[in-house]
């Protein structure tokens, strides 16, 4: 026998006899051929029972006739009249509109916050970790401690309006801001408390994109004589186009699923004026128990928010791509 020799995958399954239906099934399974495929047969089985199937259930309700307070049994096809309800109700328009208001406002917000932001410490020299650390702590917290904070700091006589009573008396205004009262304040006050919590992640995305920015480019740039505007319109802020990028789509699609400042803050109100689409689906689905209705709503918000991502996405490419070319240029 030589010296060298060819060490062979067992036959048998560990523990199984020869001939049994194990050993044979060890055997299969211990081909190339098939070892390959057993990673994508449970990523696919994965993907077929978290998210197609809920999603064909998700489908088949929306075609029913079906109130949770009624047994299932009672559920009747009705076709196309729950998505006819949704679409002709103004309710749900309305909650739209608002969620769309309040993701543009929060997401600028917090873009030109986070920009600025990284834009600084990515400049510091000292302590920079102190400040990143001292920055990203708004983002770990949970929503719900969020939420039950700034109610504190929202009631009349709380501290911001303490602090806003110097000015506010000066322009002649009342010194106490409903915020959680007056529709136009309460909104704000679900806006300004998601800024608060999530500036962090659009700074991090920054900070990221500022310490990517390649050196000998801006060091180039400085010694051919341009200034430091100069060098941060034309060379910098040109090359930040896919952070910006990622950061728009990234806290867009998360500032549309807007819930938690609404339920934790104002509940909706007053009246319907700071509800978003979120809370909306909640409340016809879990307070009036109109799970047809709350399917076909959801079904339909995919395909809006889906062609928005597929939108976003095909922003990213086409930056990312621009910045390839004029590197290469």
């Amino acid at each position: 026998m030589s010296e060298t020799q060819v060490t062979r995958a067992p036959s048998t399954a560990p523990g199984a006899p020869a001939g049994s239906p194990w050993s044979r099934l060890g055997a299969w399974l211990a081909q190339e051929r098939v070892f390959r495929l057993i990673p994508f047969v449970l990523v696919e089985a994965i993907f077929v029972l978290v998210i197609i199937i809920p999603f064909l259930l998700t489908i088949y309700i929306s075609f029913l006739k079906w109130r949770a307070n009624r047994p299932f049994e009672q559920a009747y096809l009705s076709g196309f009249e729950n998505y006819q309800a949704v679409l002709t109700d103004p309710g749900f328009w309305s909650a739209l509109g608002r969620t769309f208001y309040f993701a543009g406002a929060a997401v600028t917000l917090e873009l030109v916050l986070g920009f600025v932001l990284a834009m600084l410490v990515a400049r510091t020299v000292r302590g920079k970790a102190v400040y990143i650390t001292i920055l990203l702590v708004p983002m770990m917290i949970v929503p719900v401690v969020v939420g039950y904070n700034f109610t504190m700091l929202y009631i009349d006589s709380g501290p911001i309006n303490q602090l806003l009573a110097p000015f506010t008396e000066a322009m002649g205004l009342d010194p106490r801001i409903r915020w959680l009262s007056d529709p136009v304040a309460a909104q704000w006050a679900v806006i300004l408390s998601d800024v608060w919590q999530w500036t962090s992640l659009t700074f991090l995305i920054f900070l990221s994109g500022f310490s990517a920015l390649p050196k000998q480019l801006i060091n180039a740039a400085r010694v051919m004589g341009a200034s430091a505007w100069q060098i941060f319109w034309r060379v910098e802020l040109p090359l930040l186009k896919p952070a910006i990028v990622i950061a728009v789509v990234i806290r867009s699609m998360e500032a549309l699923k807007i819930f938690d400042p609404v339920v934790l803050l104002t509940a909706g109100g007053p009246g319907t004026s700071s509800q978003s689409i979120a809370f909306y689906l909640w409340e016809q689905v879990w307070v009036f128990n109109k799970f047809s209705f709350g399917a076909a709503a959801s079904i339909i918000l995919l395909i809006i928010f889906a062609a928005l991502i597929f939108f976003g996405i095909w922003l990213l490419v086409r930056s990312s791509a621009a910045v390839a070319r004029e590197r290469a240029a």
